[in-house]
């Protein structure tokens, strides 16, 4: 069965799933996405009862990743959306952003577009943060007059194409752009029609971060620019966000100056720490948890999971850090740095592997607990119990092995 109104035009590959929506819309001369969705619940409503209710009326809930409960249920509709507009298959599915498994530096969710997981948090109008703005570029908008999804992207502020600015607010009224909340791709709530505008000549560090974000530089010394995985890249943006946005005129321009000459700023900052680490004691080293003196770094420090064949570089980094840092400061009998104790959540990230993996060590007394813990009292995953040392030196024992099977199975 075919739609009344099949769209003239294809999708382009880097357009935003609301943006081609918009363009169905303007084609077929409905006022709003509005009455367009409700014509197309209607057909779904013959074709699939549960698909029909999964198809939302309100624009900024289009996308896939914004269903709670139901994206099964989303991702049929959008099959049956392709179908009934004379689409070829998984035309609609390849522009959405799909919900991922993969878990972004330690605890934040990501969402997923044509093989490249991407941080939620680095995401313009996410459902976690409500409306903003959507920057534009009035110079490709001129072009060809459709939404790119890389303008999404927060750390995308220059047209790489142009090299000008993105523009997040009207010149006319001074209101922030976003498509979604007007419905308009080209023209500003007020009237003002955007590929008139003049934008501004960008930096060139604004420049190069937006390249990064889909390109990279192969050739480039700099470690963030040369990593070949855009899933990658955009992990270690959105550690770096998490670890220095508590400043105010945090920018992501930054990242590219800090992982310059990698690790070696980062190692200044951990030396620092460890150097002070005596000065901020409030008891021994071995009744210390790691975390008090350096943070959530460990946690942080796992930027994808579940991981790559390849580790990320944050990863290996630290994990270096860490085989140097017990090195330097051998067993004695007085505790030093190195018997700091991390927990079973941090011991996890350490020996990339599970919680469930960690507790078998323990029980196996292959790790041992630097407290005494009660009988048949689960050890809280998120406190300090294990000695870093021992995590380390055990660890180590395996050589370069990266699968984090180290107890056979039950």
């Amino acid at each position: 069965m075919a739609f009344l109104f099949s769209p003239k035009s294809r999708a382009f590959n880097d357009e935003s799933l609301e943006s081609y929506l918009l363009r169905v819309v303007a084609e077929n001369f409905f006022d709003s996405y509005e009455q367009l969705s409700l014509a197309i619940r209607e057909e779904l409503h013959e074709l699939d009862f549960e698909a029909h209710g999964a198809f939302p009326i309100d624009l900024k809930r289009l996308n896939v990743y914004h269903a709670k409960h139901n994206s099964y249920f989303r991702m049929r509709a959008l099959g049956l959306l392709e179908s009934l507009l004379g689409l070829p298959q998984f035309e609609l599915q390849k522009l959405a952003l799909l919900r991922s498994n993969r878990i972004i530096v330690g605890s934040a969710v990501a969402v997923h577009r044509n093989g490249s997981d991407i941080p939620l948090s680095l995401v313009r109008y996410s459902s976690e943060e409500g409306e903003q703005s959507i920057p534009i570029c009035p110079e490709c908008l001129q072009e060809e007059a459709y939404v790119r999804q890389a303008w999404h992207l927060k750390p995308v502020e220059a047209c790489t194409k142009h090299g000008c600015e993105l523009m997040h607010h009207c010149p006319e009224c001074e209101l922030p752009i976003n498509y979604i909340e007007n419905e308009s791709i080209t023209h500003c709530s007020c009237g003002f029609e955007f590929c008139l505008a003049h934008p501004k000549k960008a930096d060139s560090q604004a420049v190069v971060l937006s390249s990064v974000v889909f390109n990279g530089e192969p050739k480039s010394s700099n470690i963030l620019l040369c990593e070949d995985s855009l899933t990658h890249r955009l992990a270690a943006l959105a550690w770096h966000s998490k670890r220095f946005s508590k400043d105010n005129d945090y920018c992501y321009f930054d990242a590219i100056e800090y992982f310059v000459g990698w690790p070696k700023t980062f190692y200044q900052e951990l030396d620092l720490l460890t150097q002070g680490a005596d000065f901020k004691l409030i008891d021994l080293f071995n009744r210390t948890a790691f975390r008090f003196i350096f943070g959530e770094l460990i946690l942080y420090s796992e930027c994808l999971r579940p991981e790559d064949k390849k580790p990320h570089f944050i990863y290996i980094a630290l994990m270096d850090y860490l085989y140097n840092l017990v090195e330097l400061h051998p067993k004695t009998k007085k505790p030093n740095v190195a018997d700091l104790l991390v927990s079973v959540a941090e011991t996890a990230v350490l020996l990339s592997t599970t919680y469930e993996q960690v507790y078998r060590l323990y029980q196996d007394g292959i790790l041992t607990s630097g407290y005494r813990q009660k009988l048949k009292q689960r050890v809280d995953p998120n406190v300090g119990v294990f000695y870093l040392r021992q995590v380390i030196e055990y660890k180590r024992s395996f050589g370069s092995d990266r699968q984090g099977m180290y107890l056979s199975a039950w």
